[in-house]
């Protein structure tokens, strides 16, 4: 066949070459019929043992991801485990089998497309979102009410690049275990759940593909450039041989990126711009040590209160910490005080014992928001952290400032935290700035501060009110900005009038393009994905610091 080519929305990482093999997902029949009065209780008792297995499923799905230290990937899992969890999602099914005297499959059918009416018809795109959840939860319940889990096998021994229409996580995961190559989906976006999963497992993923399924035939040749956004059906023998030394190279860049892990940060003039590592557990602390990482910028808290059924003691917490600080072998460790909101409503309500489901979880109650309508939860935190600190180089940042009065209670918490510990040493406290109303009061944050740190991610997201995750905005939602970078020179000059440092944490920190405008800028550090940090590296090592910034 003629050679086809394009692009996708969203993409994760890698290159390869394989043999296609198409996939046939969500095209399941679903027998429709009516059951006697006595087959009643044993229609619902096939319906709860499919919740059963299917939530065993997603346990052995979820340990799986767990063991990758990925944190997105499990929470997408979480996410459909808690509507397995809910007796309220099959209650209304099991009405039906009741009421209109229906097999479970069929009553099923309904529930499913009920939700996902509902959620359809919804304003917020968020929430519209929530849709994919609904059906592929359905559809997992479904597969094992017929007896048909998925269970894909690949049919040669060469590459395999599988093609779909769409792909649920789960069946994503499943895909990686059968030894898929790389994968082709007509559906999906930047943010898609199987999107996240992808990244999270390193398989090369395309999504959101303007490509006529039924135009692909098994056996094919394909070509999945998720470094390039680019995808290629039926390359020449040319184009072959082009992206075997595309493949090649590839393999060697990533070997000589490796001679950069015990170099120091610096341009070619010598100017020095420490990079640091944002991880979630302790577990990564071995790869940041092996690429060279001059510090952790980040250590999210998230994942500790996710992985547990209720809130984590002070003396949990507190063991969680210092193992991070002992593994960082004397490198800082900035710790962000813990970061949810409505779009983790299960653990919301586990952390402050009521249910909060936002309308807009962006703009709703998170961050320090959160903390300080919850002072205990905020007091344990800043309890195990000021513990941790007496085993190494501790700093504590605050999230989703966007008050001035904000920070200063964090403070006054903290200050009477050390206080009852009988602490004397200093533990430095800083801001996060992540909306254009702290960039505003910048000044007034650097003067309560010991140091800054710029989301770049939120910073982007609410300055165009675009959420990165909306495809339908993806144009609006743009990183690198000019506007962007000079608010990050604004927030860069009041810190330091105030003579602290601030430093760049988000995907813009590994953005080579702006390297060179955060090195004249002044940025102290640059904090990002531990992969992200050779290669950012290698690039500064080739810059020179701009002459007109100096003066």
């Amino acid at each position: 066949m003629a050679k086809l080519q394009g692009e996708a929305v969203a993409r994760s990482h890698g290159v390869v070459m394989g043999l296609v093999q198409k996939l046939e997902v969500g095209c399941l029949h679903i027998p429709e019929y009516h059951v006697h009065e006595d087959a009643v209780a044993t229609e619902q008792m096939r319906l709860q043992a499919a919740v059963t297995s299917a939530l065993q499923e997603l346990h052995g799905e979820y340990e799986s991801l767990q063991a990758l230290q990925e944190q997105e990937p499990t929470l997408i899992l979480d996410a459909h485990r808690m509507l397995l969890d809910d007796p309220e999602f099959i209650a209304y099914p099991k009405g039906l089998i009741v009421d209109e005297g229906i097999n479970a499959e069929w009553a099923l059918k309904q529930q499913v497309a009920l939700l996902s009416a509902t959620f359809d018809n919804m304003q917020d795109p968020y929430l519209r979102s929530k849709r994919l959840d609904i059906e592929q939860v359905g559809e997992r319940l479904l597969r094992h009410l017929l007896a048909c889990p998925f269970q894909p096998q690949v049919l040669t021994e060469q590459a395999t690049i599988m093609v779909a229409q769409h792909l649920s996580p789960s069946e994503l995961v499943a895909l990686w275990h059968a030894g898929v190559a790389g994968v082709i989906c007509v559906q999906g976006s930047l943010n898609a759940h199987a999107m996240i999963v992808a990244r999270g497992i390193g398989l090369p993923v395309l999504m959101g593909v303007n490509l006529d399924i039924h135009a692909v035939r098994d056996g094919d040749v394909m070509v999945v450039d998720a470094e390039r956004n680019r995808w290629v059906l039926e390359p020449s023998a040319e184009e072959q041989a082009s992206y075997h030394r595309v493949m090649d190279a590839f393999r060697l860049v990533q070997e000589g990126l490796m001679r950069f892990a015990g170099q120091a940060s610096t341009s070619l003039d010598g100017t020095s711009l420490p990079l640091h590592a944002n991880i979630d557990t302790s577990d990564e602390l071995a790869v940041v040590a092996r690429m060279g990482a001059e510090g952790i910028g980040l250590c999210r808290t998230e994942l500790m209160f996710l992985e547990h059924r209720d809130v984590p003691s002070e003396e949990e917490q507190y063991q969680a910490y210092t193992q991070v600080v002992l593994g960082a072998a004397g490198l800082p460790v900035t710790f962000r005080l813990l970061d949810i909101g409505g779009d983790k409503p299960e653990l919301f309500r586990r952390c402050v014992g009521y249910a909060y489901q936002a309308d807009n979880p962006n703009l709703g109650l998170r961050g320090i928001r959160l903390l300080l309508q919850s002072p205990e939860m905020l007091e344990t935190q800043l309890r195990a952290l000021l513990r941790a600190a007496e085993h190494g180089d501790v700093r504590i940042l605050v999230p989703m400032v966007s008050l001035a009065h904000e920070l200063p209670r964090v403070r006054e918490c903290m200050d009477a935290c050390m206080q009852d510990l009988g602490m004397d040493r200093n533990v430095p406290l800083g801001c996060m700035v992540e909306t254009p109303a702290a960039v505003m009061m910048a000044d007034v944050l650097a003067g309560q501060s010991d140091f800054l740190s710029i989301g770049s991610n939120d910073l982007t997201q609410y300055t165009f009110a675009a959420d990165r995750g909306d495809e339908d905005v993806a144009a609006y939602y743009q990183e690198g900005h000019h506007i962007i970078m000079s608010m990050i020179a604004q927030v860069v000059e009041q810190a330091h009038q105030r003579q602290i440092k601030v430093s760049v944490c988000g995907e813009l920190a590994a953005h080579e393009g702006c390297t060179q405008a955060f090195l004249d800028m002044g940025v102290d550090a640059l904090s990002m994905s531990v992969q992200s940090i050779l290669p950012v590296r290698r690039h500064l090592s080739r810059l020179q610091k701009s002459m007109a910034s100096e003066s």
